[in-house]
């Protein structure tokens, strides 16, 4: 197997394992098997353990000697952190955004997905709706123009459920999470950055308290 075949072949493992991870599919403390991954990646341990150090330096795997490679567990406090940096990279993103005069077209479109399924009248598509959500403030991050900015909240591995965890999966929570992404969008539109910066920080901080009460109660 060639350098390129090789690189090739973990990244694909990597980007199936994260994928997997970030979906639900691998709960957290999931033990990963590496002959099992080779197996079903036709291949040796070696491709297999290079994706798993990947996967562990992104903060997705934690690797423990003489154990194996298992999916790391987030604890409350991990996403009262995340939730904390989240905040203020997302506040800078608005901000840019506005000052730019970004369209925020795009972020419309994702938010009247969002209510479709909401409203469509079907079974709750939570899992959807949750990718969506990601969805929504990831390319709200990409309007900024800041290439840095998008790469360094890339790295934060957000996960589709992280950002609906702790949150009322109800009419009312949903209702007021809607308005309040509304509210961003037309502050972008507007580009009125004081109010999408302090409005952002509003939305998530709130959501920091939520994790933080629930990390005091533990």
């Amino acid at each position: 197997m060639d350098n390129t075949t090789k690189s090739q072949l973990i990244d694909t493992i990597y980007n199936h394992l994260k994928h997997q991870i970030r979906q639900g599919l691998l709960p957290n403390g999931a033990k990963l098997s590496e002959n099992t991954l080779a197996k079903e990646f036709s291949c040796s341990r070696t491709p297999v353990r290079e994706a798993l150090k990947r996967l562990e330096q992104d903060g997705f795997v934690v690797i423990v000697a003489h154990s194996g490679s298992y999916v790391k567990d987030i604890t409350m406090v991990d996403y009262q952190q995340l939730t904390e940096v989240r905040a203020y990279l997302e506040a800078l993103a608005i901000r840019l955004a506005c000052e730019n005069g970004a369209d925020p077209a795009i972020l419309d479109q994702i938010l009247d997905r969002m209510d479709a399924l909401w409203k469509g009248g079907k079974a709750f598509d939570v899992q959807t709706f949750s990718s969506l959500h990601y969805q929504f403030h990831l390319e709200l991050v990409k309007l900024s123009g800041n290439n840095l900015l998008a790469l360094t909240y890339s790295r934060l591995n957000l996960s589709e459920a992280a950002l609906l965890f702790a949150q009322n999966i109800n009419d009312r929570g949903i209702a007021k999470t809607q308005a309040e992404h509304r509210r961003l969008v037309d502050a972008i539109r507007a580009r009125d950055e004081k109010e999408g910066e302090r409005f952002m920080l509003s939305h998530l901080w709130r959501k920091r308290d939520r994790f933080r009460a629930q990390t005091q109660v533990i």
